[in-house]
Parts: structure tokens; C-alpha cells; sequence
């Protein structure tokens, strides 16, 4: 039976879904994060090395640049409610694009803010109003499906992009570097023109009014479950830093392994990923399930990351095991996280604003985002064993949290008869 059902799974997940419009989503999601998988492996390596830039520069430059469009995502995710998702994605794609396009001109400081807040601003507005889509596309019912799916080709495509970028490093000439970097503008503009095929999508959110006749227009930034789900699902966030950041400066520096495993680690990680993400989140079928994934994984990643802080002392082959059985859970634990954190950032969102909730979401994630590298580097490498641990119990309490506001969410929806909610 079980050799009937892989195959199944695997046309099922070449194919796309059966509805023509997430078809399109999909295929210009897949395009997009090919190209970031590129970036990711060679944007910060270019610039230092062929932009004149120090390794403190471009830090300074990308955090301000990303601190400056901070909240731009809520902006746009709530332009995209009340104007229609589709032409509100196509144009922040192309502020994208001119982002990426302009790292190629930077050459000093001021340079670098100025083309990273570009393209914060586009990333932060692809995410909200992507989100606005994602709502208007997902069949009743069917959203959660259809989330898990775009999970998986995300993994999908950042493998990609990875080992493209591997072949520049390889390379490593400037024009290698450039081609990458190109082709990643590319990725954004191919990834607009495919959404442009797509019907106009009707907007999800008309003026409504209070009391007192003036419209309430920021709903998101009100909703106490949403923001307290932001700040505990963005702290739970941290655990993305720990394979792109942490882990390959502890592999060169502390262990003996072969310094190879750092950049295998974290392709191993993403295959894992793209693999597990449909089969290991498909109890997924509402908040409550999506919050009871969300809250085991924690255990998890303090499981992985022991055996990674393990790694350090023990001969090369037995680092080796241990690193690689770390990646292993550490995968699974973060397809449960991500799969139920995304979930929860629907469900608990209202439909008719899933643009300006995705901002808000996306802003948290940001501010995460800007401090994480500093956070997991400093725990994890001079923190040692002691760090690797304080780290696990951080994320783990998080994602209880995050059970623990989505229970509370259900509760005011659908107090119980007798209770002070219900009285009111």
C-alpha cells in the first residue's frame, strides 16, 4: 500500500492544487523563493566582498534599512483588504525587485539603507498582502490545506535557490555574484507577471463604523489575542536563526566535524522541511490543532538542540551523527511550529482584514528578525551548552503561549453558558 501512496503524494504536490487561481499562486510562490534562497546564500557575502563594505557595515546598514520599513507591512496588507490583494502583491514584487536590483549600485553606508529599506518595504508588503490572497483564494473549509501546500513548495524552491547560489560560491568572481543577484530581481518580476494572470480579486473589507459613526479602520493593532499571539509566536521565531546563524559558526568553531557539514546542515534542513511540511501537519484542520503543534514542538527543538551542543568535544564521526540527528528533529519540530504559527495567523485573524493581521504579524516577525542573529549567536556560541538550553526553554515557552492565547481566543468566541462573557 505504502508504495501506491508516495507517488500519489509526490504528483499530487508537482501538479498543484486542482483551482487554476492557487495554481498560479503557487507557481509564482515556488518562482519567488527561489530567488531568496539566492539571496540568502549571497547578499551579505557580496557585499563585503565586492562593495567596499565591512561585515559591521552591512549589519548596521541592513538592520536600520529593514527597522525603516517596519510597519510598512500593515500599510499595505490593509491597502490590499479595501483595494483587492492582486494589484497590491504585483507592485510590491517590483519594489522587490528594484531592492534586489539595487544592491549592485551600493557603495558605501547610506547606500545600503537606502536600497534595504526598499526593499523591507516591498518584502513587508508581498507578506501582508500575500496573506490578504491567500484568504481570498483558500476554498471554505480548505485553508489550511492550501497554506501547508504553500509551506512546502516555499521549501521547495528555497533548496533551489540554495544549491544555484552554491555553484556562484563556488565560483566566487564577482560576475558569479552578480548573475546570482540579477537573476533573484528576476525571480520577482517573473513572480509578478505570473499573479498577473489572475482575475481582479474583489476586496474583503468595506468601511464599517462604530457607535459613534467614524470608521474603525486599524482593527488589527486592537485586537489584544492577535498582538499577544504576534509578540509569542515571533519570539517562538527565534528557532529559524539557529541553522542559518548559529549552528555553522558552533560546526567550524567548536566541534570537530568537517567544516563542510555547515553549509549541509542547513540544505539538509531545508529538504527536510519541504518534505515533512504536507505529512507532518496534516491533523491540522483548525486553531485548536494547529495550537497543540505549535506547543509540542518546543520539546522538540530542546531535544535537537542538546544533541547539536553535544556535537562539541566528541570525536569528528560521533559530531557528525549528533549533527545530523539534531537537523533531523530540529526539522520536524520547526514544520510543526511554522505549520500550526501560520495557522493560528489566519484563524485568529478577522477574513475581511487577513491583510492588515498578515502586517501585523509580519511587523513582529521583523522586529524578531533584526535582533535574532545577535540573540542565537551570543546564547548559542559563548553561552555554550548552558546558552543551546536557555535558547530551547525561551522558544518552548513561547509556543505554550501561543496554545494558551489561542484557548483563550476560543473561550471569548464561544463562552461558556453561566460564564461572565456569556452574562455580558
Amino acid at each position: 500500500m505504502s508504495g501506491t501512496v508516495r507517488p500519489t503524494r509526490l504528483r499530487a504536490l508537482l501538479h498543484g492544487p486542482e483551482d487554476r487561481r492557487q495554481r498560479l499562486l503557487t507557481q509564482a510562490t515556488i518562482v519567488n523563493t527561489v530567488g531568496m534562497g539566492m539571496f540568502m546564500s549571497v547578499g551579505t557575502i557580496f557585499l563585503i566582498r565586492f562593495a567596499g563594505l565591512d561585515p559591521a557595515e552591512v549589519g548596521v546598514g541592513l538592520t536600520v534599512g529593514s527597522l525603516a520599513g517596519l510597519g510598512a507591512g500593515v500599510l499595505i496588507g490593509d491597502l490590499a483588504d479595501r483595494r483587492g490583494a492582486r494589484e497590491v502583491v504585483i507592485a510590491a514584487l517590483v519594489l522587490e525587485a528594484v531592492g534586489s536590483a539595487g544592491l549592485l549600485l551600493v557603495h558605501n553606508l547610506w547606500s545600503l539603507i537606502a536600497v534595504s529599506a526598499v526593499a523591507a518595504v516591498g518584502s513587508g508588503g508581498t507578506s501582508s498582502a500575500r496573506g490578504a490572497m491567500i484568504g481570498v483564494l483558500a476554498e471554505a473549509g480548505k485553508g489550511a490545506r492550501l497554506r501547508s501546500y504553500l509551506r512546502a513548495v516555499t521549501n521547495v524552491g528555497l533548496a533551489i535557490g540554495t544549491l544555484t547560489a552554491a555553484v556562484g560560491l563556488h565560483i566566487d568572481t564577482r560576475p558569479a555574484y552578480i548573475l546570482l543577484i540579477v537573476t533573484d530581481a528576476v525571480t520577482f518580476v517573473l513572480a509578478a507577471a505570473i499573479l498577473s494572470r489572475l482575475p481582479h480579486l474583489p476586496p474583503t473589507r468595506v468601511k464599517s463604523t462604530g457607535s459613534t459613526g467614524k470608521e474603525r479602520r486599524w482593527i488589527a493593532v486592537r485586537d489584544r489575542h492577535y498582538l499577544s499571539l504576534t509578540v509569542a509566536a515571533s519570539v517562538a521565531s527565534l528557532q529559524y536563526w539557529v541553522l542559518i546563524q548559529a549552528l555553522p559558526v558552533w560546526i567550524v568553531l567548536k566541534t570537530d566535524a568537517p567544516h563542510s557539514m555547515a553549509a549541509l546542515a542547513l540544505f539538509l534542513g531545508s529538504v527536510i522541511v519541504a518534505a515533512l511540511q504536507v505529512p507532518a501537519t496534516r491533523s491540522i484542520d483548525g486553531p485548536r490543532s494547529a495550537a497543540r503543534l505549535v506547543a509540542l514542538s518546543g520539546p522538540l527543538f530542546l531535544i535537537a538542540w542538546i544533541m547539536m551542543a553535544m556535537s562539541a568535544g566528541p570525536s569528528a564521526w560521533i559530531a557528525v551523527v549528533l549533527l545530523l540527528l539534531g537537523v533531523l528533529v530540529h526539522s520536524l519540530a520547526e514544520v510543526w511550529q511554522a505549520g500550526g504559527s501560520f495557522e493560528l495567523s489566519f484563524a485568529l485573524a478577522r477574513p475581511e482584514a487577513q491583510g492588515q493581521y498578515q502586517g501585523v504579524m509580519g511587523m513582529g516577525h521583523s522586529l524578531v528578525a533584526a535582533v535574532a542573529p545577535a540573540i542565537v549567536i551570543t546564547l548559542c556560541i559563548d553561552g555554550g551548552t548552558y546558552g543551546w538550553i536557555v535558547l530551547a526553554v525561551v522558544v518552548a515557552v513561547a509556543g505554550f503561549a501561543c496554545a494558551l492565547i489561542e484557548r483563550n481566543w476560543g473561550r471569548s468566541r464561544h463562552p461558556v453558558p453561566g460564564s461572565p462573557e456569556m452574562q455580558t
